[in-house]
């Protein structure tokens, strides 16, 4: 946003392709900027199950929602005018969340403390209304194979899931769930499967249930005796995998073929600054300490457990922090129980992103303030540090993949101020590239821009919107009787101090 218009530039060329004049004030009232994503977009593997029947509609739809208290702005770049406009979504309550549904005829629009949920559909102008949503995210997922809507909500004193159409948003099936606070729900990739998690309160359990939404099995972790919760899980992209982060550092797999994961022997690179305060990896030795979060004063999450895990495209490899060592990024591979490699910064992981068409390209992103990325690739010798020339004051920068070419990888660094493009090649040579001012400098709050993506600002990722009416559920692999556990703390490490 550029005063009062929005301005679209091309991530490969940093050109302007469209430009809209906004309404008086918007500008600096806007406190929301997300693109409408493709579920399945080019360079990610095809769902396993079924075909990518994605309509091309949506493939070809380059939409972006501009939202503030009091409306909401939808303007398609391959359109003049705007495209649509919602007035008053939530009524009395503030707005607490938003972002485009199944479709990017679809918008979702959370009310303050999740009173309500809206469902907008910008073709018929009409919404549906849900009252009592759990949390605007990860309480709600997208069946990949229908659309069909899979929502959290507590209505009274029970959890209830509820099973919505699509495109109608019909309430199919409503179920009350044995949970005593249910943190999350996520479809599996291949549409059978539907997993929830409970509070940490209730020790490590897991549901899994079919695709309409019927209980199919519980699973409590072996050891809950002793466990704090679940914290967070992850769908591997062929669905034979469920990663399970817990509050106590742990990643444990359900699923089939999946080994036991001994004491970890992984390569441990660390973050070295030189005198001339450039940036590189080094390999550390087995006695390399992993600063706790003591260490780290101002990180803003202090509660302990797996934070971030992330499973690459092809389910090959997973990486993952926990918030007891949170500098120290751990990369695995759930297949043959391998350990990778363990990357120790001088600073709290913010992001991870693995690439959506190199499988074994990891971007991380670090709470600090200079204009750097880090990158791992399992076929380099060592991690590499890149860093780009922009103006300080650099402010809150976010990091993101673009699309690459033959010419090499890109990636941009940026926030409301300004915003920089780099370049590499697939050995890991840095490759020159421009900086540009595309935002003005006083903008406002930085929170406007979703951290994810860039030029795709919304981290959503929603499966792909096929119509089917398949809600088979065949076995799930080897009736997830198969676990496995990883250890995200060194155990070879029984300190707790800063690297040096």
């Amino acid at each position: 946003i550029d005063r009062s218009q929005l301005i679209i530039r091309s991530a490969k060329d940093a050109t302007v392709k469209q430009s809209f004049d906004l309404p008086p004030g918007f500008a600096t009232s806007c406190r929301f900027i997300k693109w409408y994503r493709p579920p399945d977009a080019p360079g990610r593997s095809p769902r396993r199950g079924g075909t990518n029947s994605i309509n091309s509609n949506a493939l070809g739809s380059q939409r972006l929602l501009l939202a503030d208290d009091a409306r909401i702005l939808v303007y398609d770049i391959n359109k003049p005018l705007l495209y649509a406009e919602i007035s008053g979504a939530t009524g009395l309550t503030s707005l607490g969340n938003i972002k485009f549904g199944r479709t990017p005829d679809e918008v979702m629009v959370f009310s303050d403390f999740d009173f309500k949920l809206q469902i907008w559909s910008l073709p018929t102008k009409r919404a549906i209304e849900i009252k009592d949503p759990k949390s605007a995210s990860p309480c709600y997922s997208y069946r990949p194979m229908s659309g069909h809507l899979a929502l959290l909500a507590r209505p009274a004193v029970h959890d209830i899931l509820m099973i919505i159409a699509p495109h109608t948003h019909e309430v199919l099936e409503t179920s009350a769930l044995p949970t005593i606070d249910a943190r999350g729900v996520k479809y599996s990739p291949d549409s059978n499967w539907i997993a929830i998690w409970d509070t940490s309160s209730a020790g490590c359990r897991v549901l899994i249930l079919t695709a309409d939404g019927q209980l199919f099995k519980t699973y409590a972790l072996p050891h809950e005796e002793l466990n704090l919760g679940v914290r967070c899980v992850q769908w591997s992209p062929d669905s034979d995998n469920l990663a399970i982060g817990d509050n106590e550092g742990r990643v444990t797999f359900l699923g089939k073929n999946t080994p036991m994961i001994d004491s970890p022997q992984e390569t441990v690179w660390q973050e070295e600054l030189g005198p001339s305060r450039a940036r590189d990896y080094a390999k550390a030795k087995q006695s390399a300490i992993s600063p706790s979060h003591e260490t780290f004063r101002s990180a803003k999450d202090s509660n302990s457990g797996i934070s971030l895990m992330e499973f690459n495209l092809d389910g090959s490899l997973i990486a993952s922090k926990c918030n007891d060592t949170p500098s120290t990024l751990r990369i695995y591979s759930p297949r043959n129980g391998q350990p990778l490699a363990a990357l120790i910064h001088h600073a709290p992981i913010r992001s991870i992103q693995w690439h959506e068409k190199l499988a074994d390209l990891l971007l991380i992103q670090c709470a600090i303030r200079d204009p750097i990325i880090y990158v791992w690739k399992a076929s380099w010798n060592s991690p590499k540090i890149f860093s780009l020339s922009m103006k300080p004051p650099f402010g809150q920068l976010r990091a993101s993949w673009l699309a690459s070419d033959d010419e090499g990888i890109r990636y941009m660094l940026g926030n409301s101020e300004q915003s920089a493009i780099g370049q590499f090649t697939l050995e890991g040579e840095e490759v020159s590239w421009r900086s540009h001012g595309a935002f003005r400098e006083d903008l406002g709050p930085e929170d406007m821009f979703d951290e994810g993506h860039s030029l795709d600002l919304s981290p959503e990722k929603v499966p792909d919107d096929t119509v089917s009416d398949d809600t088979s559920c065949p076995g799930l692999s080897t009736q997830l009787g198969f676990t496995s556990t990883v250890e995200d703390t060194f155990l070879y490490r029984r300190q707790s101090e800063a690297v040096p």
